[in-house]
């Protein structure tokens, strides 16, 4: 569980510093679609590979791991980043402009969450395309 956590949670932050960097208009818009999709396959192999060292777990438990390790990054996300950009919010003079960015940050992270959410997706997806191939390769033999 704390694993699957992991590694959503770098899925999170590299998302989100992708989406930064794009913001920032340094990625022209071809850069920043290939950057996103080698990203989100990088991150879905990882999720994947760390999914499935848990293979002899049964099904119930092994949809528990997945969900209790995307709530985890959810919930954990916006406590780690919103909630300290809010104090510091408060912090600082109103002059600095930090009040403007609040709404760029809330996207960044509501974006990343969105995309690992979306891995996690998409990995449940090829584990379950594994597992029938394991299966049909298993009764071909058999045959």
């Amino acid at each position: 569980m704390l694993a699957l956590a992991a590694a959503n949670a770098i899925g999170v932050v590299l998302f989100g510093t992708l989406y930064a960097i794009a913001g920032g208009r340094v990625l022209s818009q071809v850069a920043f679609v290939t950057c996103l999709v080698t990203l989100f396959v990088f991150a879905t192999a990882v999720w994947v590979r760390t999914e499935a060292r848990h293979r002899s777990l049964g099904p119930g438990r092994r949809v528990a791991r997945i969900v209790v390790g995307l709530l985890v990054v959810v919930i954990a996300t916006p406590a780690a980043v919103l909630a300290p950009l809010f104090w510091l919010d408060e912090q600082i003079p109103t002059a600095v402009g930090l009040r403007a960015a609040r709404g760029g940050v809330m996207a960044l992270v509501l974006i990343a969450l969105v995309l690992v959410a979306l891995v996690n997706v998409t990995g449940v997806f090829v584990l379950v395309g594994r597992a029938v191939l394991a299966r049909r390769e298993a009764s071909r033999r058999r045959s």
